[in-house]
């Protein structure tokens, strides 16, 4: 519901969300990330294998000593007293960790661990790749590291072309802002060989793009068409005369609205009647007498397209969408001229 100037409240209607925009260079970052960890855990590792080797004991023996090290990167689920069923208990060299599992045999196992142990190493081990993994499974001198790295991404770049009959020119119309997300990396070392690793990419923040206008000048007589009025949002009286082609020409009393609460109430959504984003170069108008949909000029504003409904807009009243309160009120309420084009 919106409130114009405050008189009567209006219905808005919210569209489906869109789908969430996916990360298209989500791996590249990844993998970046990876290389960059990777001389920290390498380390990270041989420092624990180090350690290991002049204590000259084994986990099961002083269980006590081998906190610390643990508690260097440990990030899994700690030892519980039995692993339940689905559970593979896994004891390294310097970490103990329980693993779930869906795998059918000790070779599915590995690779949901991505981990890959040299052939040697699994004959001398005895480990039968085609066995259930068993419930507790013992990996001498493996040692793992685990690192976790806060990135911040850019914000994507979309460029939009836009007609005006002002000068060519390209700017910012929307700086975006960055998103953020969390690198898990994991390694795994045969004697300070790697012989695994693993990434795993956690969103936390989504970011907004940067909005690039590039304006393009456009022909004499050219009326913008519904979609470069929508795409734009702010074709603007500054830059573009009154069209010389039109279906009727109406003077009307314009009030001014802005998509937040303070014209829309507390429920305010954000969104017109017709399922578009309140705001500047969408206006409300009585159907009766102009249609939904219509391309609009209304002179001190620019083109707009008449895409909302109100309880308090009837008859020969128009609402003009603004992205502001202070540009709401600087508008006040005036008689404007309004160019119907379809």
């Amino acid at each position: 519901m919106r409130i114009t100037r405050r008189p009567l409240l209006r219905t808005l209607r919210r569209p489906q969300a869109p789908l969430a925009r996916r990360l298209p260079l989500a791996e590249l970052h990844a993998r970046a990330a990876l290389h960059r960890l990777r001389p920290l855990a390498v380390m990270l590792a041989l420092m624990a294998l180090a350690t290991l080797a002049l204590l000259a004991f084994t986990p099961d023996e002083h269980p006590s000593k081998l906190a610390g090290l643990t508690r260097l990167n440990r990030v899994m689920q700690p030892v519980s007293a039995q692993a339940s069923t689905g559970e593979v208990t896994v004891e390294l060299e310097n970490d103990t960790f329980i693993h779930p599992t869906e795998a059918a045999n000790l070779a599915e196992f590995f690779d949901e661990l991505s981990l890959y142990l040299p052939y040697e190493y699994m004959q001398e081990q005895k480990l039968d790749l085609t066995a259930p993994p068993p419930a507790k499974l013992r990996l001498p001198r493996v040692a793992v590291a685990r690192i976790s790295e806060r990135q911040s991404l850019l914000p994507e770049v979309e460029y939009r072309t836009i007609p005006t009959q002002g000068e060519a020119r390209v700017e910012v119309l929307k700086p975006g802002t960055p998103g953020e997300r969390e690198v898990f990396a994991t390694y795994f070392y045969l004697a300070g060989e790697l012989v695994g690793e693993r990434i795993r990419v956690e969103p936390l923040q989504s970011g907004t793009p940067r909005v690039i206008a590039i304006y393009e000048t456009a022909p004499e007589g050219y009326i913008p068409t519904f979609e470069e009025i929508m795409r734009a949002r702010k074709l603007t009286s500054r830059e573009w005369k009154p069209p010389t082609r039109y279906a009727k020409k109406l003077t009307m009393e314009a009030t001014a609205y802005e998509p937040g609460p303070t014209s829309n109430g507390r429920w305010a959504s954000g969104y017109t009647a017709c399922g578009y984003e309140a705001g500047y170069g969408v206006v409300a108008v009585d159907p009766g007498v102009i249609p939904l949909n219509t391309r609009l000029y209304i002179e001190g504003y620019g083109y707009a397209i008449a895409g909302d409904t109100g309880g308090a807009i009837k008859g020969n009243i128009i609402d003009l969408g603004f992205e502001t309160v202070e540009e709401c009120y600087e508008f006040g309420r005036r008689d404007v001229v309004v160019y119907v084009l379809d």
